[in-house]
């Protein structure tokens, strides 16, 4: 065997390698505990469970590794809010007590809660689908936005409104607004280490450059996406009146032929209209630029590179609804209202990129150019906002931590 290098016999290079693959083990079996336990104690467990394996150990036996799981659910079991206070939380969004705060805190900053509040979503739209499929029956079997119901079609798009806030802007779906309402301690709560407590900071604000650059590629590839699956797509999803019933309609599946020219043009006037706020947009920006107030307030930053990520994510699954269409996987309808919507910004966006370029200023944000671009008015001084810090490790209320007399 050779001789490792840095020096030392191949023996203790053997301990040493056997040692740290099992400490590798330990900590495998210790994502049984929650996070936040791990944090705390999850060293101090660790050492433990080495002592108890011995100097000769090699791996950890499967009784240990056992205990350590029954350990770890154990103490989840032990932290996990009643059933109806987690309901609550959970369906209703209902403030969660002190006693769970470090549950909910796992809760709120583990990886898979965009899904968890996707998952919401996607069974209200189970539900509003349920109730119109009754109130809003087909005339023909094929007739609905998913032509002969596959259902394994229907199972990827599920999955999709699943994973999709993993990747993409995950910070919308409500982590930052969850931390704040059920984390932060109140005025009058017991202090301990490790609470949350709200404190003002600068608020962060995307550069104009950066955020336009982003938003203009989005909204061109949305645009051009729909216009192709306008022109290419053989089937169309149309809603009439139903005759006989004063609000009720029916869905239908017909072949765009004859509706084609209808779908173009009404993209085309999206255009259009687009056209014309860009031309209001560009006079509201030609002066109030370099009259702006000062900002002591705020830090700008570019566009991040999860952000970019979040962007390109989009267009590909706008560039894979369109393609559905065309190929007639799905009757044309969902990328015509993001088309719509991206063809009506997508000039205004354009002239305003123009302008953030072409001016010298180097404090401009994309707030600045979306309120004086819609409104024509100066936008106002930011003020600071709240964020959640880790108090010391006192003993006081949290009355008294706002009002100044907490230890320096």
């Amino acid at each position: 065997m050779p001789i490792p290098r840095g020096g030392g016999s191949p023996a203790e290079h053997l301990d040493a390698t056997a040692s740290a693959r099992l400490e590798g083990q330990i900590q495998l079996w210790m994502h049984a505990y929650p996070r936040r336990w791990r944090e705390a104690r999850g060293q101090e467990m660790g050492d433990l469970v080495v002592d108890l394996a011995g100097p000769d150990a090699r791996r950890l036996e499967a009784r240990a590794a056992f205990d350590l799981v029954r350990g770890g659910w154990g103490t989840r079991l032990r932290e996990h809010p009643p059933l109806h206070t987690w309901l609550l939380y959970r369906v209703f969004d209902r403030r969660i007590p002190l006693p769970y705060r470090s549950w909910a805190r796992d809760d709120i900053d583990g990886f898979l809660y965009p899904a968890r509040r996707a998952l919401d979503g996607l069974l209200m739209v189970w539900l509003v689908s349920s109730v119109m499929s009754v109130v809003l029956p087909s005339s023909t079997p094929g007739g609905s936005l998913f032509p002969g119901r596959d259902p394994v079609l229907f199972s990827a798009l599920c999955a999709l409104m699943l994973i999709m806030p993993l990747f993409t802007w995950p910070e919308v779906w409500g982590r930052k607004t969850a931390t704040l309402r059920h984390l932060g301690a109140r005025p009058g709560e017991p202090l301990v280490s490790g609470t949350l407590v709200g404190v003002e900071a600068l608020r962060e604000r995307v550069t104009a450059r950066s955020m336009l650059t982003w938003s203009v590629l989005l909204l061109g590839i949305a645009g051009a996406a729909s216009i192709v699956a306008a022109l290419l797509a053989s089937r169309f999803l149309l809603i009439s009146h139903m005759p006989g019933h004063a609000v009720s309609a029916q869905v239908d599946v017909v072949a765009a032929g004859g509706h084609r020219l209808a779908i173009t043009g009404m993209l085309m006037v999206a255009l259009g209209v687009g056209m014309l706020g860009a031309a209001g947009v560009r006079r509201r920006l030609r002066r109030p630029l370099g009259e702006r107030h000062e900002q002591p307030h705020r830090v700008l930053r570019p566009v991040r590179g999860t952000s970019r990520a979040s962007v390109l994510v989009w267009a590909l699954i706008v560039v894979a609804l369109a393609w559905l269409e065309v190929s007639g996987r799905l009757a044309l309808a969902l990328s015509l209202v993001p088309g719509v919507v991206a063809l009506l910004l997508l000039p205004g966006a354009l002239v305003a990129l123009g302008v953030a370029r072409r001016t010298d200023t180097p404090d401009l944000a994309a707030s600045d150019v979306w309120w004086i671009g819609t409104r024509g008015r100066l936008p106002a001084v930011d003020l600071p906002i709240h964020r959640l810090r880790l108090v010391p490790d006192l003993a006081v209320t949290a009355t008294d931590w706002l009002n100044g007399e907490s230890p320096a």
